[in-house]
């Protein structure tokens, strides 16, 4: 249940002071009344506080006043009032859930503003950029962003940026399941928050975020106090939404605690206090977390009752993480009564709500990021080249020939200061595509054991059962009709090719050879089996290795080889492979050879090919270095050296 709320809620929170500060201080009728005579710079800021005023009560005019407010400011041609209607329209999209639609606005204000150097804007459109990224759960986009935040908001010393870019930071973290450098961030956020006593919304939402954390680092009484403490500074802030997210969470950690008595208390209360406001999210969480208990009580009819309650709530509003939960515990729920048919129904419909193109998403991703850091660097370069050329020409018209001598010096100091600045940006640059790349690789060998866990103990465990009560039942009928027994034993051998299959799968996604004994096994295996059926010789050799290698070296020199592999299968013709793996002088080096028709990684490398930059990245977050050379008479030989 925690990590349900926390999935649904953290990024929501990043966004929601807006929304009730519009509320508070914008009376729509009488900015209606004022409208028609409005105009210029006035009538634009009416239109925006009028689209303020509806965020969160009626999206359709939220977004269309934003949008008319841009138009006007847009016929003025003045930045500042540009910048805050894009911001605006922004606001308005993310908080109708449209993040991916109020990009192109925030684009729109960081352009302006980097141009304008409006640090304060800036800031503002960075944040709002880095949530939407954090919302779509694009994390590797989403944290550079906060970055940049952070260090404006310090250089600006701006409390409450600083208190936001760290509360993106520390989700982020979270999303990435670094929980301990999460915890850090957020207790530097309640640090800070000591000497901002009024920020009570602020001070709920860490209190609640922190709780979650350290219920996922296993500590649930001491999450539950600091939920109670989110909840208190949300009801003092007049948040009632916030106070029940709080108290969701609590009876959560009381779950973990095994105080069910007390979780069931808080669940109940929650209940009750939402019938005034009536979210739904709310009361399906509260309903599935008392189902839960109930199942826990071996109560089956009331916790059956509280799941379907708690579905009736989720399916209207499309809640479709919490309707995964729900028919997952109702799937175990008629495991536990016997009733084995209606189980697999609920069974089939959690996992048509589940995640099923995580993995596809992460390898798009990585291609974007690639680009968006190539055009990061262009950007950067074009900006430095415009800004050069404008103060040479503020420097000759100002100082004249009489201070020939003078700017000779000047231009000398200057020229030698650009070049240190720009080799700390590119090394800045170089630091964050690096963090990035790992960010975006570590999420993709989770994603990668989650899915081969997945296949292995759902799918081919499945199959096994089925195949069991199959021969079962062949053994009966052979008996009964022995003339049939020919076609039971051919079905029997295509279900035995379909297991064989599934784990096939379930190996490739995450070998357990890499893991049981190292790497060296691992490869020769992976030799044998992606060429056996391809009619390819191979041959694999490993001398000279250091006793134990880091996680991230093993899977990465894995990865490789078998992108490596990929493509000798499919474009190289060859015959004959060879794979070398071996320690020389600190570098560990990988040696792919094969006597193939040979393949150009350069060509590929210029045309963006995905594997190609895929072993690219890899080598790159190991601090490794790559290179191709061709072999005498024919084929090609690869070369991965890595420091160890």
């Amino acid at each position: 249940m925690g990590k349900t709320t926390k999935t649904l809620f953290t990024w929501a929170f990043c966004l929601i002071p807006m929304l009730l500060i519009a509320q508070q201080r914008y009376n729509p009728d009488s900015l209606l009344q004022v409208l028609p005579s409005a105009k210029g710079r006035e009538r634009i800021e009416l239109l925006r506080h009028l689209s303020r005023a509806y965020i969160g009560s009626d999206t359709e005019k939220a977004v269309g006043y934003a949008k008319q407010s841009l138009e006007e400011a847009e016929k003025l041609g003045i930045d500042t009032f540009i910048v805050r209607s894009l911001n605006n329209l922004a606001s308005a999209l993310q908080n109708s859930g449209d993040r991916r639609n109020s990009l192109p606005y925030l684009d729109r204000v960081i352009e302006i503003t980097r141009k304008n150097g409006n640090q304060i804007q800036l800031l503002e459109g960075l944040e709002f950029k880095a949530t939407a990224y954090a919302g779509m759960k694009q994390t590797d986009k989403a944290l550079p962003l906060a970055q940049e935040a952070l260090a404006i908001s310090e250089a600006l010393k701006d409390s409450v940026g600083i208190l936001n870019a760290l509360e993106i930071i520390a989700a982020a973290h979270k999303d990435l399941r670094q929980y301990e450098e999460a915890e850090r961030v957020y207790r530097k956020e309640i640090e800070l928050l000591k000497y901002l006593p009024k920020r009570l919304f602020e001070k709920g939402r860490v209190y609640v975020n922190l709780g979650e954390v350290i219920m996922d680092l296993g500590k649930p009484m001491e999450a539950v106090i600091l939920f109670q403490q989110g909840k208190e500074a949300f009801e003092q802030f007049g948040y009632p939404v916030g106070a029940l997210i709080a108290t969701i969470d609590m009876a959560s950690g009381l779950m973990e605690a095994s105080d069910l008595m007390a979780a069931q208390k808080a669940y109940e209360e929650v209940l009750e206090e939402n019938k005034p406001i009536g979210e739904p999210e709310i009361n399906a969480l509260a309903h599935t977390g008392l189902g839960v208990i109930s199942m826990q009580k071996r109560a089956f009819i009331p916790a059956k009752e509280h799941f379907l309650q708690a579905e009736q709530n989720a399916a209207p509003a499309g809640l479709y993480a919490v309707l995964e939960k729900i028919y997952g515990h109702l799937n175990e729920l008629y495991c536990f009564m016997g009733d084995y048919p209606t189980a697999r129904v609920y069974g089939k419909k959690e996992k048509e709500y589940a995640d099923s193109v995580l993995t596809a998403d992460i390898r798009d991703r990585l291609s974007e990021l690639q680009v968006q850091y190539e055009t990061a660097e262009k950007e950067l370069q074009i900006a430095q080249q415009k800004s050069e050329l404008y103060q040479s020409s503020v420097l000759s018209y100002s100082l004249g020939g009489s201070l020939l001598a003078f700017l000779i010096l000047a231009y000398l100091f200057y020229t030698r200061f650009k070049l240190r600045k720009k080799a700390e940006l590119d090394a800045a640059v170089i630091r964050e595509q690096k963090l990035g790349l790992n960010a975006v690789i570590e999420a993709q060998e989770a994603e990668r054991k989650r899915i081969a866990r997945d296949l292995h103990d759902g799918i081919a465990q499945e199959l096994v059962a089925l195949k069991l009560g199959f021969d079962a039942l062949g053994r009966r009928i052979t008996k009964i009709a022995p003339e049939e027994s020919a076609k039971f034993a051919e079905l029997g051998e295509q279900l035995d090719l379909s297991c064989t299959e599934v784990r096939s799968i379930s190996h490739i996604m995450s070998p357990p050879v890499l893991e049981q004994q190292g790497l060296a096994p691992s490869l020769e295996l992976l030799l044998k089996h992606t060429l056996q059926y391809a009619g390819i010789d191979t041959q694999f050799r490993a001398h000279d290795l250091p006793r134990q290698l880091e996680d991230k070296v093993e899977i990465g020199l894995y990865r490789i080889t078998q992108e490596l592999l990929n493509n000798i299968v499919k474009h190289a013709r060859a015959a004959k492979v060879f794979v070398e793996l071996y320690m020389k002088d600190n570098q560990l080096i990988l040696r792919v050879e094969d006597d193939g028709i040979g393949f150009d990684f350069e060509v590929a490398r210029s045309r963006g090919t995905m594997g190609v930059l895929n072993i690219l990245s890899r080598v790159s977050t190991l601090g490794g270095a790559f290179s191709t050379e061709h072999r005498t008479p024919k084929g090609t030989i690869a070369l991965i050296q890595v420091p160890v």
